[in-house]
């Protein structure tokens, strides 16, 4: 039961790496789709010989099409609270696990104390940002359809 410890150790320094790998990839990606949509909005732009056409342009249903696709990210208020909950309810559960096992192994007790009260702060902090998120979402008319929900350039 002493060899526990390490093993904590490691898992957490393991699922450290893949969450910063994940995040740089995310944002790679993310920074190379904004460039080429930059890059290809620049070069349709300088084809208009005067500010006359480019207006006229923008006015029809492709000029509407081309400004839709200026944002860079649509927010998803759904996606984004039901993430919240989804790690509030794993952190509160492993919190509370951690509480269980804390009498278990006498070794390593106040390190399952330790983790059973920071998993079980994160899981509550992420429940109460997710109903947060979700009523003023729905106050602010992200959840209906009413508010804006796009990201401009």
């Amino acid at each position: 039961m002493d060899s526990l410890a390490p093993v904590l150790i490691l898992v957490t320094i393991f699922t450290a790496i893949v969450l910063m790998v994940r995040t740089v990839t995310v944002n790679r990606r993310l920074h190379q789709i904004a460039k080429l949509q930059s890059d290809m909005q620049t070069r349709l732009l300088e084809k208009f010989g005067t500010s006359q056409d480019l207006i006229a342009y923008l006015e029809s249903p492709a000029g509407q099409k081309f400004l839709e696709s200026a944002t860079i990210e649509r927010r998803n208020p759904f996606g984004r609270i039901l993430g919240s909950i989804q790690a509030g309810i794993v952190l509160t559960m492993a919190g509370l696990g951690f509480f269980v096992l804390q009498g278990q192994w006498r070794y390593v007790e106040e390190g399952f104390l330790f983790l059973g009260t920071m998993g079980l702060a994160l899981g509550l902090g992420f429940l109460l940002s997710s109903a947060a998120a979700y009523f003023l979402s729905k106050s602010w008319g992200l959840l209906d359809g009413r508010g804006d929900a796009r990201v401009e350039l």
